[in-house]
């Protein structure tokens, strides 16, 4: 049989060798704070609801599609891209508002809470206009709303 060295002989997992780790443990606790957590979701999920930049989803079929024929593809994809993309304000808002504790500030977990609903109401209404602009016979119209 294998003899084991005694359990304090072996470091653990609190117990590093790095020189670095309280720093990196300082610098790792201060920017995973649920402050910094539910207002960037908060943020992101009004950047999402007003289908601004990055999570808008026709941003990225735009320059790849752009015949007649494919006007109709192009939104639909775009249009469930961008309720993709929706879902990262919410999972950001929900991981901030499951870390929030009671000494926090009441703002974060509303704020964090905010952020999950507003980001499942633009996937809810993303999936609308794709379902809606998927069977219009006229797909440029819609695009208009």
């Amino acid at each position: 049989m294998t003899e084991l060295p005694p359990r304090g002989d072996r470091p653990g997992d609190d117990e590093l060798e790095d020189p670095w780790h309280d720093q990196l443990v300082e610098v790792s606790d201060d920017y995973g704070a649920p402050e910094v957590l539910a207002v960037v979701a908060f943020v992101l999920s009004l950047v999402s609801l007003s289908g601004f930049g990055l999570l808008n989803g026709s941003y990225y079929f735009l320059p790849y599609i752009n015949s007649a024929e494919g006007q109709k593809t192009r939104l639909v994809l775009a249009a469930l891209l961008g309720a993709l993309l929706a879902l990262l304000p919410v999972w950001l808002g929900w991981r901030a508002s499951a870390r929030v504790l009671a000494t926090d500030a009441r703002w974060v977990a509303t704020l964090a809470r905010a952020a999950v609903m507003l980001g499942l109401l633009s996937l809810v209404l993303r999936l609308v206009l794709s379902v809606v602009t998927a069977a219009a016979t006229d797909p440029s119209s819609i695009g208009r709303l």
